[in-house]
């Protein structure tokens, strides 16, 4: 028992860990984390099933404690987990447990009295779910694991590394030697994934957002037939190298960090091992070592100029107007504006200290904590701004100011008519209009799809009938969605037919309530 340190203590005794899964497409979207310890609040929960199926029914028709193979509790969790378990199960604990340990782990009755089996770590019959079903004491999920292993390992389980670590460390997650394990062949996918989990848990959902390199097509066309990033389902071994060195940090395979260099799918911000991303060497002060020509815009619109990045609605490599009136620590190139004028990259350099700093400053603004037209006032003069906002359409007396609809319009609408066949637009796409400030919002919007176009015939048939349906009107132009299908760009009081007036005052001037209702406008049959 000596050999088998921390982490092998319970590495994939869980009940389920032989379903835990990692996914990604090889091509476009990111991966999803589907584990079993997400489904096991389902119903499909296989612990939520009928208690006849593990214990024998007594005389009364009810469960009894009694189980379907009498005392020997481990083969009945085999029939389901044969095989995943790689902590020893049938031997004699390294310690003892007193009455006033902080919880008790239960050993085994008949041939395996005393000693260790699967329900001395999991309780089944848990009413509110933990990873894995184990016994602990904390409801974190990380300290849960490490202060239940800690009561047999005690001293032994704390600061050791089973990447690095050279004391017999394979049997931290191999349940012997590898060697010895040929000729039963290696470690699935699954249970390697699950061994990584147990110590890895906080990693199990959402871990390749902003980190999976695969959607950009430049990618693909570098990856080798023979890569593990090209194969249909991605692991953790997929971009990490088990066996470690003391001095590499994260364990990330040079494969990944070259993709992950050119991927404009990856967000390289408040990440400190992707600084690779935009310098070629480690950065210091007046030297920034920056990838490509150096021109700082050019690096920056590389993603920001693409389906990848928002990009962002100020003009950059253009001198600035004298009416602009610039602070002295926001500075220019040239006499230019860049993206360092508003954005200082170099906070980043805090990454470690994300928790605090990026937080608070996730955008490593020059000055934070502002909302954005307040930060546009910082050089624009508020009232010359203000007279250029078109949604702005009354003036100081609550009139209608003419000259603002030509902005949009062609000729002046009735704002009695309804229907937007009755609306001239200057440019045959008023799209345009809404682009040119709010860039970005063209393509995967809202909710990641393209919704600027021809609708098919089933919400054609919603968007025709909305204003019987739900009493607004969710208007087209020449038979496509458009912007202003869903946002109404309108101020208030200016449209007079009650069913095209909603949404004027509504956050993002969203015709409908956000949410689920704004997309049954036109999905109706997801209502």
């Amino acid at each position: 028992m000596g050999r088998y340190r921390i982490a092998s203590l319970f590495f994939l005794a869980s009940l389920f860990i032989s379903n835990t899964v990692t996914t990604v497409s090889a091509d476009t979207s990111a991966p999803s984390t589907n584990t079993i310890a997400e489904q096991s609040q389902q119903a499909t929960d296989p612990h939520n099933m009928d208690c006849s199926k593990c214990h024998i029914n007594g005389e009364d028709g009810k469960a009894s404690k009694e189980l379907v193979t009498g005392s020997d509790s481990n083969a009945l969790c085999n029939s389901c987990h044969s095989g995943v378990n790689l902590h020893p199960v049938g031997i004699s604990p390294l310690n003892t447990f007193s009455a006033d340990e902080s919880f008790l782990l239960p050993l085994g009755e008949g041939k395996d009295k005393g000693k260790v089996i699967c329900l001395t770590c999991h309780y089944i019959h848990k009413d509110s779910h933990t990873p894995y079903l184990l016994r602990a004491n904390n409801a974190s999920p990380l300290t849960e694991r490490s202060s239940l292993c800690s009561v047999c390992h005690k001293d032994r389980f704390a600061g050791i590394n089973p990447h690095t670590a050279k004391d017999n460390s394979c049997v931290y997650c191999h349940v012997s030697n590898p060697e010895k394990r040929k000729h039963k062949g290696a470690m699935t996918n699954d249970e390697i994934d699950a061994a990584c989990f147990f110590c890895h848990w906080s990693l199990r959902r959402n871990h390749y957002k902003d980190l999976n390199p695969l959607p950009d097509p430049l990618v693909q066309s570098m990856l080798s037939p023979e890569s593990p990033l090209k194969q249909g389902k991605m692991y953790c071994l997929s971009c990490h190298p088990h066996h470690g060195k003391n001095d590499e940090k994260h364990l990330i395979t040079d494969e990944y960090l070259q993709l992950a260099a050119v991927s404009r799918n990856i967000n390289p911000h408040w990440k400190n091992l992707m600084c690779i991303s935009c310098h070629k060497s480690p950065p210091s002060k007046g030297k920034p070592n920056l990838l490509g020509t150096g021109d700082l815009n050019e690096l920056c619109n590389r993603c920001h100029k693409s389906q990848f990045a928002k990009s962002d609605i100020h003009p950059v490599g253009i001198k600035p107007s004298k009416r602009i009136n610039i602070p002295a620590d926001m500075p220019l190139h040239d006499g230019k504006i860049t993206c360092e004028t508003c954005h200082k990259s170099s906070l980043q350099e805090s990454a470690l200290h994300i928790d605090t700093v990026g937080r608070e400053n996730p955008n490593f603004l020059r000055k934070a904590n502002l909302p954005r037209n307040e930060y546009c006032f910082i050089c624009h003069q508020q009232e010359t701004y203000r007279r250029l906002n078109p949604h702005l359409q009354h003036d100081e007396k609550g009139q209608i100011k003419k000259d603002t609809c030509l902005f949009c319009h062609a000729v002046i609408p009735d704002v009695y008519e309804f229907g937007p066949e009755k609306v001239k637009f200057i440019v045959n796409d008023p799209n345009e209009y809404c682009i040119g400030c709010h860039p970005g919002y063209s393509d995967n919007h809202p909710a990641g799809g393209v919704h600027l176009v021809v609708p098919s015939e089933k919400v054609m048939k919603a968007l025709s009938t909305s204003v019987q349906r739900i009493g607004v009107e969710l208007p087209l132009y020449n038979g496509k969605i458009v912007c202003a299908t869903c946002h109404n760009p309108h101020d208030q009081g200016v449209i007079k037919y009650p069913a095209s007036a909603t949404g004027t005052k509504r956050e993002n001037k969203l015709r409908l309530m956000p949410g689920i209702t704004q997309c049954t406008g036109c999905h109706w049959d997801k209502e």
